[in-house]
Parts: structure tokens; sequence; C-alpha cells
């Protein structure tokens, strides 16, 4: 009796950078989805935005930075996203991202600051910072592992190039 294990391994093998290709894809999606929505706010209601960064707990040298750097920073993180060529690196900075904002997130969850305004906008606007922070964490995952997923891919294909 033949098993339909080998035929089975034989199409993952030689198909496994069509599926992790779709599954970085996907977590891209997710990422795209979330850094257009929060740039885009913060571009359309800059002055809020600057006021809401005005009130954070940072160095007030960064905040002046910040107001235009975060923007800057999401929106190329979007168009990253958007290539196959720069996926993996579009990845790699929306996980530095994510991480940095879910560590900001929980630092305001357990009031290290205070009472501390969240200036992401309207995406969080009626979220707490433990739900704030919850929703960082598991985009930070998705990104982790969108990266994990196209770096893989990207090996296996030139290592097959190689071959």
């Amino acid at each position: 009796m033949k098993t339909i294990t080998p035929h089975i391994t034989t199409h993952f093998k030689r198909h496994s950078t069509t599926y992790l290709d779709a599954l970085a894809v996907f977590c891209a999606a997710v990422l795209i989805f979330l850094f257009a929505q929060t740039a885009l706010n913060k571009v359309l209601y800059h002055q809020v935005f600057s006021i809401q960064m005005g009130k954070q707990p940072l160095p007030s040298w960064s905040k002046p930075i910040l107001v235009y750097a975060l923007p800057v920073a999401e929106w190329t993180t979007v168009f990253l996203l958007c290539f196959p060529k720069t996926r993996v690196w579009g990845l790699l900075i929306a996980t530095v991202l994510m991480f940095s904002y879910t560590v900001y997130a929980y630092l305001a969850y357990i009031e290290i600051y205070g009472k501390v305004v969240c200036a992401c906008g309207k995406v969080f606007q009626d979220m707490g910072w433990q739900e704030h922070f919850y929703f960082n964490a598991k985009h930070t995952f998705v990104a982790l592992v969108g990266f994990y997923f196209a770096y893989k891919s990207k090996t296996l294909k030139s290592k097959q190039k190689r071959e």
C-alpha cells in the first residue's frame, strides 16, 4: 500500500517559496492597512498629532523630530511592504516600529509616566492602554512572522539559483 506522504513532501519542497511568499504577503497586507491608516491620520490631522506628541513623556528635543519622522517612517514602511524586492526590509522596519510602539504602550499601560494621551490616531482612539498594548503585541508578532517568511523565501530562492 502506497502512502501519500512522499507526494505531499515533494509538493511542499517544490512549492515552499510560493507558500512562504503568500504568507509574507498576507502579513504585509495586514501591516500596510495598519500603517497606512495611522500615517494618514497623522498627516491629515497633523496639528492634533503635534499637540498630542507635545504631551508625551519624551525628551523635549525629540518631539519636533518625531512629529515628522513617524509619519515618514510609516509611509516608507508601507511603500517597502508593497514590493516583493523590498518586502523583507519593510517587514524588518515594521517589526522594529511595532516593537517600539508595543514597549511604549506597555509603559503607558503600567502608568510608568502617569496618565498619557495616545498620539496614534483614530485607530486607537477608543482603546485603553491595555488593549493598545495587546493590539501592538499581536501586530509585532505578525511583522516578525512576516519577516521570517519573507527572509526564508528569499534565502531558499537564492539557494535554488545556486543549484
